[in-house]
């Protein structure tokens, strides 16, 4: 039971950090979907790189909701590292949804139809929408994930706020 004792985390603050990491693990998704349909052909929408980043990024959240549970010091590692990997892939999101905010989407549609250029002014806004909320999920999901890395950093007994004799935090003055 000793070995168990460094875990200072607080159980509910690393549930409601992993719920709202798989909510803007999920916000990405969803938006990179949305751009993967709506998008006119271009060679950076074909990559379908918010939708890859997007599931790379519930990582931590899922790994925050099981170590919120289970006092087990490989999980605490394990998501140390895979909140570093997302903030890779939280950096690929945001230079994705910046780089195509109006890449590819201008057309001159002056001979079409009057229902088509309605149709494609929508969808183009659809598509800056889907990129917008790519972009406002990221960065909140970069700062959701920084605490919980911190937080899991924290727990550790290699941290330098760890006391060897009680396993709790020591006081700092």
């Amino acid at each position: 039971m000793d070995r168990y004792r460094y875990f200072i985390f607080n159980q509910r603050n690393m549930v409601v950090l992993g719920l709202l990491q798989i909510a803007f693990s999920t916000v990405c998704v969803v938006g990179g979907f949305i751009d993967g349909v709506f998008r006119t052909e271009s060679q950076l929408g074909k990559t379908r790189a918010p939708i890859w980043a997007g599931m790379v990024m519930g990582v931590p959240g899922v790994l925050a909701l099981f170590s919120s549970q289970r006092k087990n010091p490989v999980l605490v590692n394990v998501l140390i590292v895979a909140s570093i990997i997302s903030c890779v892939a939280i950096l690929i999101v945001i230079v994705y949804s910046s780089l195509t905010l109006n890449y590819g989407e201008e057309e001159e549609l002056s001979s079409a139809p009057v229902h088509v250029i309605h149709t494609k002014f929508v969808l183009n806004k659809v598509v800056k929408g889907a990129n917008v909320a790519m972009l406002a999920a990221s960065v909140g999901s970069a700062f959701v994930v920084l605490v919980i890395a911190y937080l899991g950093c924290r727990s550790l007994p290699r941290c330098s706020c760890y006391d060897s004799v009680t396993g709790m935090v020591s006081e700092e003055p």
